[in-house]
This record gives C-alpha cells, sequence and structure tokens, in this order.
C-alpha cells in the first residue's frame, strides 16, 4: 500500500488551508475540561490509500442524505505516513439504517450496537453512528441505555481517548474535522487526553496501556501530568475484564515498538499490576533495560516486514527468566507450564496461548543437540516446528547459537520440501480462522493484525 506524506506542520498554524475555528453545537453537554472548537483542514488524502469498499460504502451513506466520515487509527496513521491496518467509519445513520442501506450489513453488540458491513476475503468494515453521553432527560433505567445513545460528530469526538484519535475524515470534500486539537498534537508528536487524564483514566484503566502503546509506537510526548496520571491510576487495571487485558497486551507486542513499551510499562509501575510476578524477576535481574532486548530482536523483525507470531512474541517476553530451565532435569514439562504461568499470571492468556509457549521451550531443549539423530529430526514434523524455530531465531547469543540454527533450518528445508520463511509465513500463525461456513468469525482481524481501535469503556466516556 502506498504511504502517504507525513502530515505538513502547516495544518497547525492559520494558514488559507485551514478554515476558521468555530463553536461546535452538541445533543448532550460537554464536560468543564474538555475544550471544543472545530478547525476544518482541507487535505487531500489520495484514494487509492483509501480502502475502496470504505469509500463505497461512504459514498452510499452520503447518497442518501447521512453524514459519514472515515474516523479513528486510520486517519491518524495515514496522517503519521503509516499504512492504515483498517478503515472504521462514522455516520448519523442509525443502526437500523444502516442495514436497509446494505445487504451485507450484520448488526452486532448489544451493549454498543454496532453495523459490520461483509465483503469478500473475510474483511470486515465497521460502521458505527455517532454516539454522546446522557443527560438529565434521558431514560438510562434500561440495561445498556446509556451506551447506545446517539448524537453528532462532535459528541463522538469527545467521548474518545486520545485527541489524535478524534479525527474525522470527509472524503467527498476532503476535508479533515478536528475537534480537539488532534491535528496540533500529530504535528508536535503529542499525546493528550481528551479532557483531565485522571477522569478519562477512572473511567477506563485500559487506556494507559494505549496511551504507552501509541507513544512508543508513534514516537510521541506524554506531558508530565499525564504520566503521573497514568502511574496513579496503574492499580485501577486490576479491575478490568482479564479479556480486554490480554487483547491490549497482545497489540503492544504487535506493535513494533514491544521493547520499549514493556520499558515504560515497568517504569510506571504498570507491569506491577499487569504481572507482579515479571515485574519482580526485572527487579532482580540488576539491569531492567537488558531483559527487553528479545523483544526489541521481535520488533527489528516486524519493522522489516516480517510476521512473528504470538508465541515467539509471548516466548521473547519470558525467555530471559526462563533460559535457566533449559538444562532443568526431571518433569519438564510441568515445570515449564508452572514457570510461564507464574510469569504472566494473573493475566488470562488462553490455554492455546500457554500450550503453545510451553511446547515452543520444551523444542529449544530438544534443538540443543542439532539435528543430527531420527529423533531429534522428528520435532520438524511437528506443528510448533515453525514457532520453535522461529523463537531460536529470536534468542539466538552467539555464533555457534547461529550455526546450531542454521543446522535445523537447513534439516527443516530439506525434510518438509519448502524453505523455512515461506513455511514460517504459512505455518502455525495464530491467526483466527473463519467458520467452515464462510462467514467471517466473530473476529475482525487476525491475531498478527488486531485493529487499533479504542477498546469499550466499563463505564461511560
Amino acid at each position: 500500500m502506498q504511504r502517504l506524506t507525513p502530515v505538513p506542520s502547516h495544518i497547525a498554524v492559520d494558514t488559507p488551508a485551514v478554515d476558521t475555528p468555530v463553536d461546535v453545537p452538541l445533543q448532550s453537554p460537554k464536560p468543564d475540561d474538555v475544550s471544543l472548537s472545530l478547525k476544518t483542514v482541507h487535505y487531500p488524502i489520495p484514494e487509492k490509500i483509501i480502502d475502496a469498499d470504505a469509500v463505497k460504502v461512504i459514498r452510499r451513506l452520503t447518497r442518501f442524505g447521512y453524514d459519514a466520515y472515515l474516523v479513528g487509527g486510520c486517519i491518524r496513521d495515514m496522517l503519521f505516513g503509516l499504512p492504515p491496518k483498517d478503515f472504521d467509519i462514522a455516520t448519523s445513520a442509525l443502526p437500523s439504517e444502516i442495514r436497509k442501506l446494505f445487504r451485507n450489513c450484520r448488526l452486532i453488540g448489544r451493549r454498543f450496537r454496532l453495523a459490520h458491513l461483509l465483503f469478500k476475503n473475510g474483511k470486515i468494515i465497521e460502521v458505527a453512528t455517532f454516539r454522546r453521553s446522557a443527560t438529565e432527560a434521558d431514560d438510562v433505567s434500561h440495561q445498556h441505555a446509556a451506551e447506545n445513545l446517539f448524537g453528532g460528530p462532535g459528541d463522538d469526538a469527545i467521548r474518545r481517548d486520545f485527541t489524535i484519535n478524534a479525527l474525522m475524515y470527509d472524503i467527498g470534500h476532503r476535508k479533515i474535522y478536528d475537534y480537539v486539537g488532534g491535528l496540533g498534537d500529530i504535528v508536535t508528536h503529542s499525546l493528550r487526553t481528551i479532557g483531565d487524564p485522571d477522569r478519562r483514566f477512572k473511567e477506563d484503566p485500559v487506556r494507559i496501556i494505549r496511551a504507552v502503546k501509541f507513544s512508543k509506537r508513534l514516537n510521541l510526548s506524554i506531558a508530565s501530568d499525564m504520566m503521573a496520571a497514568m502511574t496513579r491510576h496503574a492499580p485501577l487495571l486490576k479491575a478490568c475484564p482479564p479479556a480486554r487485558l490480554v487483547e491490549e497486551v497482545l497489540k503492544v507486542l504487535r506493535s513494533g515498538a514491544s521493547g520499549a513499551c514493556f520499558q515504560l510499562l515497568y517504569n510506571t509501575g504498570v507491569l506491577t499490576e499487569l504481572m507482579p510476578s515479571m515485574a519482580h524477576h526485572v527487579n532482580d535481574s540488576g539491569n531492567a533495560g537488558s531483559v527487553w532486548q528479545y523483544l526489541q530482536r521481535v520488533d527489528a523483525k516486524i519493522s522489516e516486514g516480517n510476521c512473528v507470531s504470538d508465541t515467539t512474541m509471548l516466548g521473547a517476553l519470558i525467555y530471559p527468566f526462563c533460559r535457566h530451565l533449559l538444562k532443568q532435569t526431571g518433569d519438564v514439562g510441568r515445570i515449564f507450564e508452572a514457570k510461564i504461568a507464574d510469569l504472566l499470571a494473573p493475566m488470562k492468556f488462553t490455554k492455546r496461548h500457554m500450550m503453545h509457549v510451553r511446547q515452543a521451550f520444551l523444542a529449544q531443549r530438544r534443538m540443543i543437540g542439532g539435528p543430527q539423530t531420527r529423533r531429534a529430526c522428528q520435532l520438524l514434523d511437528r506443528d510448533y516446528a515453525v514457532d520453535a524455530l522461529e523463537l531460536k531465531e529470536i534468542t539466538c547469543k552467539d555464533d555457534e547459537d547461529k550455526k546450531l540454527l542454521l543446522d535445523w533450518i537447513d534439516a527443516f528445508t530439506k525434510r518438509r520440501n519448502g524453505s523455512y520463511e515461506t513455511r514460517r509465513r504459512r505455518g502455525r500463525s495464530n491467526r483466527r480462522k473463519h467458520a467452515p461456513s464462510g462467514r467471517p468469525s466473530k473476529h475482525r482481524h487476525s491475531s498478527r493484525e488486531t485493529k487499533d481501535r479504542e477498546p469499550r469503556p466499563s463505564g461511560k466516556g
């Protein structure tokens, strides 16, 4: 996909390309700590960069009289010069009206009513109605009523987490609508919450992890008051749904900046709340910076365009604390299983994740002697062979280890009739599969490319 030139600095100043900021009418009162003023920027984004199906969806909605914009992460990434992973749409059309317009529409969610538009090859474009906060006049006594109040684009913008995620792009007029100063923050490479950081992190503590991810992935600075709020409210993460925490940690690992992210999670005390045993081991290591070296190697592979499995990333995360077990005797399988569970606790990774990591670690023991015997080479027939080789590649410590890896790759190529690189791309990648019937699964994206969007908070906001 063609990369867009990063947003130029002139959009943040008063030039003819920027309309005079105007007040925004809202359907619900805005919080006192939020500054709201609409700035319209003429900024043509080449349509070949935008998903063709997303363009068709927006044009159909506007043809029937609805407002419809690209929103969130896709606009942010394009303005930073990065290829977007997905294209989300926000519109004034109600979910029921969206379903009437699109035969390929499926409404999902009882708490947050959304429309998923299904396209070939399992692609799903999410279309959400502009939302607003509740007012005194609203009846929110029914379950999930407060989360399904619909408003205008300004109401929707101030409900988002960070200013850089609240931008909207009008394809028809080629304009960016900035309600909360996100364009200026992109130019200055700053990360700010929409409103007071204390209030926003209390509303949804998972935003702390997202702040860490965005700051390192996009090289953004965090103001001292926001950093202090992150540290102050980190203990609230314990009360968050375990599935959401696992999802965000996996996104951090896939971000291409996982080493720097975990360093910051540790420095802010967030890692102590997420994985206290691992944080304790980092303290005991005496060198907090060196324990993330394998994650940095994962990041280097991702930056080169390589796919890295979840198994390899989790293995790289905990390898420094399990390396001494490779020469352990006894029931090594149970020893590894207990150690992995202890390091990741209380995070609730799936049984599949835990099993695959354990298998990859056990394979490292069998690889020590090289592919010299028939019994050793039987490892290459296992479905976790690619993950084991990938983990070995990440954790090589010297020339002897690299020679051993090359021997295993050569044996793999001969035994499996295909190159390691090709098999690595086709191997067990921990991707979520589509249902046999051809209907997409409830998951929208592969585990390697999970979309980078604001999780649904546990409360308002």
